[in-house]
């Protein structure tokens, strides 16, 4: 185990960010990681420690002390070992705000930050559209993290927020994130392929998801560290049907969402346009979204 003394004996941030690099390089080749990811993986570890930033960090001559550099060893043998540097620290950021991670659901991505983007453009569209009166309903089916239902939230305070999923380590995770940054949701369990929902408003005003979607022929393929250390609940879906969660997401727009209501979910890029054809609402508008990288991400739906 690497320990303080392994560390430079100049232990300013500059020296320890740039021997963390090195190390993190010398050692990634076995996994090949890139020298770029090594530079961001050892930001990121940094930031476990402290997460100024690292001009602030360089201009007050923030130094490390022994307890600091252990830690700091402690995870970067984690990290190499091949355990996700969200899981080492504890910690991550999605659209500004700061979520635990553990084992108990998906680390939220950067991608499904977009997700939320499109979300909360479809519902305000009809929002306008309609001239609403009274608080705006939504729900997150397979919340995980909570990190969609709680970024709703902090982006829409005045919206009533419903966030679901079939495990209670899920919920309990969630539950801990939306206490620690003092947002209101409702925090139901329940299981969308049974159809058992439980509590749920009668009516909403958007239903937005990111169910499993990865068929299990392609689980030998994946990272190791996505395979192996996050849940497969939240991950893989039968080969024989990989739509199986957008079918259950369309029966409950079927019977929860209200005209000028939004469905929006996160998709696998391979099936983006089956799910658009799955979702067969009676006077619906359907579109396929492409995120940065250009890959088909999700599918929205408008209930006219």
């Amino acid at each position: 185990m690497r320990q303080w003394f392994h560390f430079p004996k100049d232990n300013t941030d500059r020296a320890v960010r740039r021997w963390l690099r090195a190390t993190l390089s010398e050692t990634g080749a076995s996994w090949s990681m890139e020298e770029r990811e090594c530079a961001a993986l050892a930001d990121r570890l940094m930031a476990g420690l402290d997460d100024r930033h690292r001009a602030t960090l360089e201009a007050v001559d923030r130094r490390y002390d022994e307890g600091e550099l252990d830690r700091l060893g402690g995870w970067l043998d984690r990290v190499v070992s091949g355990e996700p540097v969200q899981h080492v620290v504890g910690w991550t950021e999605f659209r500004g705000l700061r979520l635990a991670c553990n084992a108990s659901a998906l680390i939220p991505r950067p991608e499904t930050e977009e997700v939320v983007t499109w979300f909360l453009e479809g519902v305000d569209r009809m929002m306008d559209f309609r001239r609403r009166k009274g608080p705006v309903k939504v729900v997150d089916f397979g919340t995980g993290s909570g990190c969609i239902a709680l970024a709703i939230k902090a982006a829409r305070p005045h919206w009533e927020v419903w966030a679901l999923d079939v495990s209670d380590s899920a919920l309990a995770l969630a539950r801990a994130n939306g206490a620690a940054l003092g947002l209101e949701v409702n925090w139901v369990q329940g299981d969308l392929l049974s159809g058992a929902v439980g509590d749920l408003p009668q009516s909403v005003d958007g239903l937005v998801s990111n169910p499993p979607y990865i068929p299990l022929k392609e689980r030998a393929d994946m990272d190791a560290h996505v395979r192996d250390k996050e849940p497969a609940l939240a991950l893989f879906v039968p080969d024989a049907d990989p739509l199986c969660f957008y079918r259950a997401l369309a029966v409950q727009a079927e019977r929860l969402l209200q005209e000028g209501g939004c469905l929006l979910a996160e998709c696998h890029f391979q099936f983006a346009r089956q799910v658009a054809d799955c979702w067969q609402l009676e006077a619906a508008e359907t579109e396929v979204l492409s995120d940065l990288q250009g890959a088909e991400r999700a599918v929205r739906q408008i209930r006219h």
